[in-house]
């Protein structure tokens, strides 16, 4: 019987095709980035790049959307799927992106001073020659990108770029995250409209880095360290996509045809964790595969590797169970969304998924190593360092506790008969 609900619960969690593959490529967004732009500061060198970024928008992003929910409510779906639709959607918005978490990072702070400006001072600030790049957003930008990624409209729209000439390091390094940036998000269609089973051509930068080790191990360069922090960053995400998925199923009645059947809540909450678990080993086995012929992340041990991916995987499906049962006695996502929003950024910081905060204090690396994803990133690591399963295995146990603690804190969480809504 729990069969039967596992594949029910995999088949509903897999029907959003388009944010499973946001899940999957996105990172690669991150790694790249990350990894070009972060090579001196892990190498302990100075970075002399000191770019002015002018972004000129013609449209609103905000009427953007709004516009394209007007679309979506006269597609032919089901309410709860519009309503899930557009809060994804929502999320993404490419200009958003662009301009607070690749531009406006505070990873590229120190490097990039971003400024906006209206069209009619396009032409003045041209002629400015204190500006390395400007960006220049054409009308209804956002309303055509996402009826091509989402509906598969034929037009493609595109961003102007102007260089400066006289900045020619700087202009090449910020055209490189923009050009990133776009390419991954025009792959996301790709994916879409051909499946995973086609190949990828990713950009890779090719700029290599070292980081330096306590222990004088094998060292660790840039695109292998944020290959795997990234890595433990996103598949938290999909703790909260599981917990999303499975409201709706709440709110669409599904469920409650479940209690009518008799079904015991922990076979129901067993095959969440079960489903959350399978999931999110698919998600990181294809990561770091993609990232062996992309990134060349060779792993050393292959069965420590497969082991630490698994205790990771428990630690996910039972933040995704305890989501869930939250979800379920508030009956409302906002849960879930608040961990997407705020909680994965704060544990990704505190685990290092950014930069190794081991360097700041040993406080905050035994800080970071309480956090899953924290221990998973040094486990991980530390294989990537040539060390044996015996040096890591409490990190191993702890993340497989850690997942079980969860998922039975999420059965007393779950709500009874008497109190479901």
């Amino acid at each position: 019987m729990i069969g039967q609900f596992i594949k029910k619960q995999f088949l509903i969690m897999i029907r959003n095709k388009q944010e499973l593959l946001l899940l999957l490529v996105m990172p690669f967004t991150l790694i790249s980035i990350l990894g070009f732009a972060l090579t001196s500061v892990m190498d302990s060198k100075k970075m002399d790049i000191q770019a002015k970024v002018a972004i000129v928008e013609h449209g609103n992003e905000q009427e953007d959307f709004e516009k394209f929910a007007n679309d979506v409510k006269n597609v032919q779906m089901p309410d709860e799927e519009k309503e899930f639709l557009l809060k994804q959607v929502e999320k993404m918005m490419p200009i958003s992106i662009l301009k607070q978490e690749i531009l406006g990072s505070k990873g590229l702070e120190p490097y990039i001073q971003m400024a906006e400006f209206q069209p009619s001072e396009l032409e003045e600030i041209r002629e400015n020659d204190k500006y390395t790049v400007i960006v220049e957003v054409p009308e209804h930008f956002s309303y055509t990108l996402l009826n091509h990624l989402i509906f598969g409209e034929k037009t493609k729209p595109k961003l102007s770029i102007y260089v400066n000439e006289g900045k020619e390091i700087t202009a090449q390094f910020v055209q490189e995250l923009i050009t990133e940036f776009q390419e991954q998000y025009s792959l996301i269609s790709k994916l879409d409209q051909a499946g995973l089973n086609e190949s990828l051509e990713l950009p890779v930068a090719k700029v290599k880095g070292e980081m330096e080790t306590v222990t004088k191990r094998e060292p660790i360069n840039s695109f292998t360290y944020y290959t795997v922090g990234i890595s433990v960053m996103f598949v938290l995400y999909l703790a909260s996509y599981i917990s999303s998925h499975a409201l709706q199923e709440k709110q669409s009645n599904a469920f409650h045809r479940l209690l009518l059947a008799n079904v015991p809540k922990n076979l129901y909450m067993a095959a969440i964790f079960i489903t959350s678990l399978i999931i999110a080993f698919f998600q990181l086995s294809l990561l770091y595969a993609l990232a062996a012929v992309f990134y060349s992340v060779k792993w050393p041990d292959l069965v420590s590797f497969i082991i630490v991916t698994l205790a990771l995987c428990v630690a996910v499906g039972g933040i995704g169970t305890f989501l869930t049962s939250l979800s379920y006695r508030i009956n409302s996502d906002n849960v879930s969304i608040f961990f997407s929003s705020g909680v994965v950024s704060i544990l990704a910081f505190l685990g290092g998924s950014y930069f190794p905060v081991s360097q700041m204090s040993e406080f905050m690396h035994k800080l970071g190593d309480m956090t899953p994803n924290g221990a998973g990133m040094t486990a991980y690591l530390k294989i990537l360092q040539g060390y044996d399963l015996s040096q890591f295995i409490w990190t191993v146990i702890y993340l497989c506790l850690f997942g079980f603690v969860m998922f039975v804190l999420s059965l007393l969480v779950f709500p009874k008969r008497g109190e479901m809504a």
